[in-house]
């Protein structure tokens, strides 16, 4: 089985993103699109170029297959937004808040990971002599 190409991270798309929790955020759309069987091949071939760091998100949108495929995906979205009622935009709000919210606690999580491992693994130099 091969290895899987590498992958850019969060802090990659924070240029993008502002902040790290949408950069998360972004990140992981980004994969889902990649990974997705029926959606547009030009977004998804678009997701993959990005997310292996061939091109940055910025210039992906500058090529022309890639651009026409989002304008034709952000005109749906928004015609699916404009027939919602204000009770479903409110619903999907409150969803991509806690989403976001959930983002954050990952994030959290892999701090403490990482500072708990960092903790762990240092030498305390008691034991060190010349």
């Amino acid at each position: 089985m091969p290895d899987k190409e590498p992958q850019i991270g969060d802090a990659d798309l924070m240029s993008i993103a502002h902040d790290e929790v949408r950069a998360r955020a972004l990140r992981k759309s980004l994969q889902r699109l990649a990974d997705s069987r029926s959606g547009n091949g030009a977004l998804q071939e678009m997701a993959r170029e990005v997310l292996s760091g061939r091109i940055g998100l910025r210039e992906a949108l500058r090529v022309g297959p890639y651009s026409e495929a989002l304008g034709e995906r952000i005109a749906q979205a928004r015609q699916e937004y404009e027939q919602q009622t204000p009770e479903e935009r409110e619903a999907q709000r409150i969803e991509a808040l806690r989403y976001l919210d959930a983002q954050r606690d990952e994030i959290e999580r892999e701090r403490q990971e990482q500072q708990s491992k960092g903790s762990n693994s240092r030498h305390s130099g008691k034991d060190w002599r010349l």
